[in-house]
């Protein structure tokens, strides 16, 4: 019975190490034989104070402590009480006697977690043994098992900093390392290198190709800056170099030649061969930055394959931050309907009778008309053209719902692109009563330049149910002669440029003669925009324009909601 709780024991505490500290040397000896029989390894004191000197200098190893209460020098209680301000959660077991009941309490106050009473007997020590060894076992588990979480943690931790802080496609720093940089080192320039048309390369060769590039061009950087720099990857083609500026005041020394280099510079990949050129914008604290994008885009505007230096009197971060204000300002205006079409005739030279009404959208702010050379941009960027032209129409329709008179509108690229003009005119139509042949549709130089063939068959489209299309502001340079043919336009209007100093330019009369001879060739009617004044109706009439549209007929107005005041209008 005792071999098997001897052996059973065994099983918990073989990989064990206990210190024993008893001062009677049978009890000791004794005992000391059944600890060597059961743990890996049995370190023994006479006496407290040997137990706690051998404890310091096998901390790591003891597992386990069994000490009797009464001993001289130290006792068991006060050498567990040293020993456990090192280690709280060591296990410890007292050998007390049945007589020694201040002890027996002093010991549950000390937290000891278990007893062996004298004289002991073989079955109480196996169980008490077995179960302290248990108990050490968990708390080896729950400790490894901590060690190893905190490892992995540090792990993922350092894995977390790497992926931060460092791109794993290139190996340059990332923009978060970046934007500690910057904060660290006040005194810098930024060198911001944008490939140009890359998206050309992963489209043409694949992704893996393009990833292959980005790593070549970063090596080439990073080959080519000063020491002294630092390169990191803000974008998927686009690279920062970090100038420290107390240094070298002076970014630009190193751009020349990195521009030129990256010009003559030829990537090979097996037999694929490819010539890179970069935007670069180069700008200095503070917000080095922002203001380095900002130039490089003003590069862009000029053309690609260029480097510019920002200046605080930028006219791109004005144009930026006025285009953002009206973002703000378009959705506010759709939200409380303050978008409105005001009116303008356009005339019959031949009768000085009015043929239709344009309607010119109108943003009403602060009581007063804001127009669209403010907002039409801005509206474009942020996707508001649609909901613009949407207003326009619901209220023109409703305007000449129970008028003959015709009535013409803009519309772009984007609302033929939205997709759903054409059923949201016929469901107009039908609501009004209004038919297609009393509406024009005046199309924007985006969609007569370079509409998309989706496009162009839409046009066709509304020109198959009768409406009629107009060309607005042809003879600009965008303007397409093929798309006239295309599109079965029914009207040209000439661009206002041409028309507003007729009368006294002869390059615009020639330019101008030219578009009326082509559109009577074709049988198309022509409208002259901008006629401000007698001097150039007489002008433009004489020449055989059709109608006209202008000041000098009147300004845009915004009508009553049921009633057209004609008497505003100069004519016949």
């Amino acid at each position: 019975m005792n071999t098997i709780k001897t052996h059973e024991a065994k099983g918990h505490t073989k990989l064990l190490t206990v210190l024993y500290v008893e001062d009677e040397y049978e009890i000791r000896e004794k005992m000391v034989k059944i600890l060597e029989m059961l743990y890996a390894s049995v370190f023994v004191a006479k006496d407290g104070e040997e137990g706690l000197n051998i404890y310091h200098n096998n901390r790591t190893r003891i597992d386990l402590i069994i000490a009797d209460i009464t001993m001289p020098h130290m006792d068991g209680l006060e050498m567990i009480e040293e020993i456990r301000r090192d280690d709280p959660e060591i296990q410890a077991i007292i050998i007390t006697a049945h007589n020694e009941p201040e002890y027996f309490v002093k010991a549950i106050n000390t937290g000891i977690d278990n007893f062996i009473v004298k004289p002991v007997e073989m079955q109480q020590l196996m169980n008490v043994l077995s179960k302290s060894a248990k108990n050490v076992k968990i708390k080896k588990e729950h400790q490894n098992y901590a060690n190893n979480l905190e490892m992995m943690l540090a792990e993922k931790k350092e894995q977390l900093e790497q992926s931060y802080m460092y791109d794993s496609l290139t190996g340059c720093f990332k923009k978060e390392k970046l934007d500690q940089i910057v904060q660290q080192q006040p005194d810098h320039a930024l060198i911001l290198c944008n490939i140009d048309n890359f998206d050309s390369i992963n489209s043409t060769y694949g992704y893996e190709i393009g990833d292959r590039i980005l790593f070549m061009f970063a090596e080439y950087l990073q080959q080519h800056i000063d020491s002294s720099n630092t390169l990191y990857r803000v974008a998927s083609d686009e690279f920062v170099i970090f100038c420290d500026t107390s240094c070298n005041d002076d970014p630009i020394c190193p751009v020349e030649s990195l521009y030129q280099g990256i010009q003559s510079y030829i990537f090979k990949i097996e037999d694929i061969l490819i010539s890179l050129t970069c935007t670069i914008g180069i700008a200095s604290s503070p917000n080095a930055l922002v203001k380095a994008h900002a130039a490089m885009k003003e590069a862009r505007q000029i053309g690609k394959n260029r480097y510019h230096v920002f200046k605080d009197d930028s006219d791109f971060i004005a144009r930026q931050k006025n285009n953002i204000e009206w973002m703000r300002k378009i959705r506010l205006a759709l939200d409380e309907d303050r978008i409105v079409p005001y009116y303008q005739p356009i005339v019959d030279n031949a009768t000085q009778k009015i043929l239709k009404y344009e309607a010119l959208a109108r943003i009403i702010e602060d009581g007063k008309p804001i127009s669209p050379e403010h907002f039409i941009e801005p509206a474009k960027l942020v996707g508001l053209l649609p909901s613009i032209t949407h207003v326009m129409m619901e209220k023109s329709y409703q305007m000449f719902a129970d008028k003959s008179e015709s009535f013409s509108i803009n519309i772009t690229e984007e609302d033929l692109q939205n997709g759903n003009l054409l059923s949201f005119m016929t469901r107009l139509s039908e609501k009004y009563a209004i038919e297609p042949n009393r509406v024009t549709l005046e199309i924007l130089e985006n969609i007569s330049a370079n509409g998309t063939n989706e496009s162009i068959k839409q046009l066709q489209k509304f020109s198959q149910m009768g409406y009629l299309i107009a060309i607005d502001d042809f003879g600009s340079d965008k303007s397409n002669f093929y798309r006239i043919h295309s599109m079965h336009v029914d009207i040209i209007k000439i661009d206002s440029a041409y028309i507003k100093d007729i009368d006294c330019n002869k390059t615009s009369e020639m330019i101008v003669k030219t578009i009326i001879s082509l559109a009577q060739a074709m049988g198309i009617p022509t409208v002259a925009e901008f006629v401000y004044s007698k001097a150039i109706y007489e002008k433009v009439k004489s020449m055989g324009i059709d109608y006209s549209q202008g000041y000098y007929f009147g300004e845009p107005i915004p009508l009553g909601h049921k009633e057209i005041d004609f008497t505003k209008w100069r004519t016949g």
